[in-house]
């Protein structure tokens, strides 16, 4: 699975070259101590401080995606129980 927009361009959006499509997002410390939002393990340019998360679009983008996939595994499969 990939993010419909942040993965759309990506060079590595292939079954060939992507090693893990989105699995969520992770959260790093730099060297300075700094915290970053990452969507991606190939494209740390991605990443965000946590202060500009709020508004960089990756919660609106990730919300979306995982709203058309409760959409589809409930289509697919049901309603949990």
């Amino acid at each position: 699975m990939r993010l419909p927009d942040t993965c759309a361009s990506c060079r590595f959006n292939n079954d060939t070259d992507c090693e893990e499509g989105y699995y969520g997002v992770r959260l790093y410390l730099t060297d300075q101590g700094d915290y970053m939002v990452g969507v991606c393990i190939q494209h740390m340019d991605l990443c965000v401080p946590v202060a500009d998360l709020l508004k960089s679009g990756i919660v609106e983008e990730v919300q979306a995606f995982k709203d058309t996939e409760v959409q589809r595994l409930t289509s697919q499969y049901g309603a949990a129980a």
